[in-house]
């Protein structure tokens, strides 16, 4: 197997041995009545599938087998021409998840617009933060308090009484003062 370098971006069909090069025309005539994706040009989406083709038929060349009974030129040509439509796929699958960005007519600037999951998550996140240092500026008697009724556990007033050897009623005033405490440590209700 002889190994060659991969083309430069200069003149990528001039680096490749004959029946390479051939490969890479033939992927490029087989793929021109594919569309270019959006916000691609035609120049652009040729360049685009002949540099695909280029790397494809490169990365053939290294992996082909003789023994196979297929010539290296049509397994480049196999290689490249699924190289191509494989990123033309992807693009076009990458498309659908686009949007045009919004435009302010008097200015012409992009407007912004609010989303109002990604706010909500970041208030959260905020929120989960303040109530985290909160909650390390309580003692830990009343962390366990907090934990055992708000955390995995989930424990009911009447299991906390029964861990903590207390009445219900001790247990229950015991929680919720250290509720008030944790309310009064951050600025979340």
């Amino acid at each position: 197997m002889t190994l060659f370098p991969l083309p430069s971006d200069d003149e990528p069909l001039r680096e490749l041995p004959q029946d390479l090069q051939s490969a890479v025309k033939k992927a490029l005539a087989a793929t021109h009545t594919l569309a270019p994706p959006s916000r691609y040009d035609a120049v652009y989406w040729r360049e685009e599938r002949e540099a695909i083709a280029c790397v494809a038929v490169w990365q053939a060349a290294r992996t082909y087998r003789p023994e196979v009974g297929v010539s290296r030129e049509a397994f480049a040509l196999l290689c490249a021409k699924r190289a191509i439509f494989r990123e033309w796929r992807r693009v076009q699958e990458w498309a659908r998840y686009e949007m045009e960005i919004p435009m302010d007519e008097e200015t012409g600037e992009e407007m912004e617009y609010p989303d109002e999951r990604a706010l909500e998550e970041m208030e959260l996140s905020v929120v989960c933060g303040e109530i985290r240092e909160a909650l390390n500026r309580l003692s830990a008697a009343e962390r366990q308090l907090i934990e055992w009724h708000y955390g995995d556990e989930a424990l009911s007033v009447r299991e906390i009484a029964r861990r903590l050897g207390v009445s219900k009623s001790v247990a229950h005033q015991r929680l919720q003062q250290a509720i008030a405490r944790l309310r009064g440590e951050c600025s979340v209700e």
